[in-house]
């Protein structure tokens, strides 16, 4: 694997819109500060993406190559965002056969669903507890049925981030003897897409876009810690994709930091230290 050299990234956080929509599975603090942590990238097939086509006309670049880049990006802009304050390891950082086999084994271990945005929203203690025990029916995502012989489909616009799910806790208890992490950061999918407001913002081109980040936080135990969506927006006119990777990728990063860290740790510090990307 190959990480893709960056020069330098500005810290702007203030300038850019962004949100983050978790949920936690505990109350307690999670005390990740000087944890080790294991970044799992997202799978090719998890990046969709409405915009392809400019990026390709105007990097130059395919499709696979455009997954490359932004499937690197992700993974510097943690692990730069993280290792102030963690030891992190990362597949991109081992460029070898044997670091390919491990993360096709996790893969091979890991499943993917939906959550409810929504719902993560809107959970008191009771309902994370039992949520916990049982997904509620309500909350799976129907893409569709047979009836009669034929397809129906139900159109449902409800706001889901994808969840990773353990299918075996050996893998967890492998890749923790491997690499001696007590954490696993799961990055599950990334999205790009047009935020059209209307048709007139649409045919005038004044619109943002909008990248969304799906995580997962699992202790090495096998118990899911915090998971939800990191986000941000940028210019529709925008298709640089070195621009894009510098000015917005660290603030998706920097969005699952300040869940996963104590606000009031993160607050003594009058600035987060980040370190340039080389």
């Amino acid at each position: 694997m190959r990480i893709f050299s960056l020069l330098f990234f500005g810290f702007i956080s203030s300038l850019l819109i962004a949100q983050h929509s978790t949920l936690r599975f505990t109350d307690s603090p999670i005390y990740l500060n000087q944890q080790s942590i294991l970044l799992v990238p997202f799978e090719g097939k998890m990046f969709l993406s409405e915009i392809n086509q400019k990026l390709a006309q105007e990097n130059g670049l395919n499709s696979e190559q455009i997954l490359e880049r932004f499937t690197s990006a992700v993974d510097q802009a943690i692990l730069y965002t993280f290792q102030e304050r963690c030891n992190v390891s990362s597949f991109y950082a081992m460029e070898d056969k044997e670091s390919t086999e491990d993360l096709a084994y996790v893969f091979d271990n890991l499943s993917l669903e939906y959550e409810l945005v929504s719902k993560t929203q809107e959970k008191s203690k009771l309902e994370k507890a039992r949520e916990k025990l049982k997904k509620k029916e309500d909350d799976s995502y129907q893409g569709g049925m047979i009836q009669g012989g034929q397809i129906v489909t139900k159109r449902d616009v409800r706001e889901r981030y994808m969840k990773a799910v353990i299918e075996d806790q050996k893998m967890l208890d492998s890749m923790h003897f491997k690499f001696n992490n007590k954490y696993f950061l799961f990055v599950n999918q990334l999205d790009i897409r047009n935020a059209y407001s209307d048709a007139i913002s649409m045919q005038q081109m004044n619109y943002e876009r909008e990248i969304k980040l799906h995580y997962t936080l699992y202790h090495k135990n096998g118990e899911i810690i915090s998971t939800g969506i990191s986000r941000t927006t940028f210019p529709s006119n925008l298709n640089n994709i070195d621009q894009i990777i510098k000015g917005y990728f660290p603030k998706l990063a920097q969005n699952i930091y300040f869940d996963l860290f104590q606000l009031e740790e993160v607050e003594k510090e009058n600035k987060i230290k980040l370190n340039p990307w080389k």
